[in-house]
């Protein structure tokens, strides 16, 4: 670990303490900020992309406060430099003429997110995937080519991603590898498009040759091309010319590929010529174990007492649960006693509240199906019977019938269905779960996911 990295957390600290940073600050411009890397004389310091149009203001204000205490805190003398999540310092201008090549080695990667540090819990077959394509990329026998990683919001698609490429950086330091996500894709196809109306300058020719002259390609959030023709229709050859050159593809997506709206046949028959895994929510043994992980990290301030608690009473992401155990982290630094019990629920009430009354109601229901089993509401509610569809109808409808006050009758009138169906499908569900316990276990981590709102 590389001096200002292993001192990362207490910087930050000296700067609130000594600058006098106050509470809001703190919150909106100094929590976000991540440790990116460091040469001899220079550090730079990563924000999130929904800080890039104040990168300016952010570095004005800072900049100089950071080199400061960096200096003092290591007795020697540092640059300091702001970039913004998922952007190279060299790709802040974009495309400067045809000649431009922006296709280095520089890959945009997040080194923090490794396989080490993936805590993999119920998602064996989806690290297992990921490990395997990272082993074998750039050989004639790439694994599962495309991957195709999906799940709901903040489960860990982006830390496998990152983890992908970061393993084959250590392992293969001589393949070509390129990180991005949908939004960067589309506003750069946007971009190179505008730019060669204005001037009549062939600027796709740089964009191809960043994204086609890879070795692997990642993209993150691939749904959100669903609609942008242009972006599709670049996506689409960009996908044909790696796959038919041998290069590894891996995505990733809120929604299973047999499930994108909207999207054209051509390109959901692609993504699963490869391999769909399904990133599951933590159970309650993998969220532990990210506690654990957290805290071990942390020096072990927050009690096993405090841990269960969080536990108990996060289960829907890892972000989520991850970002209760910062906040008290950050309630440790400014507290002169050990945090109790007490103090980690008051702290967390806005997070945690398990005396509040659960509304549960059909909506949030059938929303949660329809996240959990990747299928449309509008699919649920239709009659359509391909297995997945079936599934997650008869589920909402035995989730309603336990968790909320209505009748059969009201149930089958908003998912269109007659009262005997409702039963037949009620009935269905309690048989799966007396004769499959995977299907039952699958059943209480809804529940759970869906009364912990």
């Amino acid at each position: 670990m590389k001096p200002v990295e292993e001192k990362w957390n207490l910087i930050k600290d000296v700067v609130i303490k000594e600058y006098n940073i106050s509470p809001i600050a703190v919150k909106t411009w100094i929590d976000p900020m991540e440790y990116y890397s460091e040469t001899d004389d220079t550090v730079t310091i990563m924000l999130p992309n929904n800080k890039s149009k104040i990168l300016e203001l952010i570095t004005e204000k800072y900049k100089d406060i950071f080199t400061i205490v960096i200096s003092e805190t290591l007795d020697s003398d540092y640059d300091v430099n702001f970039i913004v999540d998922e952007v190279k310092p060299q790709e802040q201008q974009f495309i400067n003429n045809t000649n431009t090549q922006i296709n280095d080695n520089n890959t945009s990667l997040i080194k923090k997110y490794t396989f080490d540090n993936f805590v993999t819990g119920n998602n064996s077959m989806v690290v297992s995937a990921c490990l395997a394509v990272a082993e074998t990329a750039g050989t004639d026998n790439i694994a599962f080519n495309p991957l195709y990683i999906y799940g709901g919001s903040g489960l860990g698609k982006t830390h496998l991603m990152h983890a992908i490429g970061n393993y084959i950086n250590e392992h293969n330091p001589d393949l070509k590898i390129l990180y991005t996500n949908s939004e960067t894709f589309t506003n750069e196809v946007v971009k190179s498009i505008r730019s060669g109306k204005r001037d009549n300058t062939d600027y796709m020719s740089a964009l191809h040759n960043k994204y086609r002259n890879v070795d692997v390609l990642l993209i993150d959030d691939i749904q959100f091309i669903i609609g942008k023709d242009a972006t599709q229709e670049e996506f689409f050859h960009t996908f044909n010319s790696l796959y038919e050159n041998g290069k590894a593809i891996i995505i990733s997506s809120d929604k299973n590929p047999k499930n994108m709206e909207i999207f054209d046949e051509r390109y959901t028959s692609r993504f699963q010529m490869g391999l769909p895994v399904d990133i599951q929510p933590p159970n309650y043994e993998t969220r532990k174990a990210i506690l654990i992980q957290l805290n071990n990290k942390h020096g072990n301030k927050i009690n096993d007492e405090i841990l269960t608690y969080i536990t108990d009473n996060i289960s829907s992401n890892i972000r989520e649960l991850e970002g209760a155990y910062n906040k008290l982290i950050a309630l440790s630094r400014i507290s002169s006693d050990d945090i109790t019990l007490e103090m980690a629920k008051n702290s967390l009430k806005d997070i945690i509240n398990p005396n509040k009354t659960k509304v549960i109601n059909f909506d949030i229901i059938i929303e949660e199906v329809s996240n959990h089993y990747n299928v449309s509401v509008n699919d649920i509610k239709s009659n359509k019977k391909n297995k997945e569809i079936a599934t997650a109808r008869q589920v909402a409808m035995y989730l309603c019938e336990k968790l909320t006050e209505d009748t059969k009758t009201n149930i089958g009138k908003k998912m269109n269905r007659d009262h005997a169906t409702v039963i037949h499908n009620i009935n269905k569900v309690k048989e799966s779960i007396d004769s499959d316990p995977t299907f039952e276990k699958n059943i209480d981590s809804l529940i759970k996911i869906i009364t912990s709102l």
